[in-house]
């Protein structure tokens, strides 16, 4: 439901076992306070680049199911967010609930976050969902927080692991591939050039990170 908790999801053993992904992330999000009242449909509806939940959402093929007077309507994550706090979700329309499939076996996932102090916002972030069959990457999903006017789904990223062997040469060419597509902001957290090698370093320590728990 759109009105769970970030504390929620962390204590869910339905998550925990089926999208672990989603379960350890919300640890990352700003503060105890926050994740006591802070929802995930909040953060996804919000639309705001910074947010964490929106890669989140991409990374793990989330859809979105929205309700409004005429009935409701499904959304693809990565069809839903448009630009900054603009979504596919009308005005007459609230969002409802996610739905996401359960991760396959010999799945891996990790989300790396670059902040500032407990609490921030990413500086640049990295959700990563790998499987790993005979020793090649067989399915892969890469999604970048706070990198442009929207979350990012890397699809040139994973290219170029998708049907290798995990090398350091094929996670290097997938940092470069994503930091191609970043966009980010400058503020007080970087400069553009600064973001966007940040976004490649959190690629590289997700996907590693994520191949650990195949």
């Amino acid at each position: 439901g759109a009105m769970t908790v970030e504390n929620d999801l962390i204590d869910s053993p339905i998550l925990q076992a089926k999208v672990p992904l989603l379960a350890e992330a919300a640890k990352l999000i700003a503060d105890p306070q926050v994740r006591n009242r802070g929802t995930i449909g909040g953060d996804i509806a919000h639309a705001d680049p910074a947010n964490d939940h929106p890669a989140l959402a991409i990374a793990v093929d989330a859809t979105f199911v929205l309700q409004g007077p005429h009935g409701r309507r499904e959304v693809k994550a990565e069809d839903f967010f448009l630009g900054i706090y603009t979504t596919a979700m009308a005005d007459d329309e609230i969002l409802v609930s996610l739905r996401m499939p359960a991760f396959a076996a010999h799945t891996g996932w990790a989300y790396e976050k670059l902040k500032r102090k407990t609490g921030d916002w990413a500086t640049a972030a990295a959700a990563v969902v790998l499987r790993l069959e005979g020793g090649q990457v067989a399915q892969v999903r890469i999604a970048l927080t706070n990198l442009a006017s929207t979350a990012i789904r890397a699809r040139a990223a994973e290219d170029e692991l998708l049907g290798k062997p995990l090398s350091d040469t094929s996670i290097e060419a997938a940092a470069e591939a994503a930091m191609a597509i970043c966009d980010p902001a400058e503020d007080l957290r970087g400069d553009i050039e600064y973001k966007t090698a940040m976004a490649g370093q959190m690629l590289k320590r997700a996907v590693r990170a994520a191949a650990s728990r195949c």
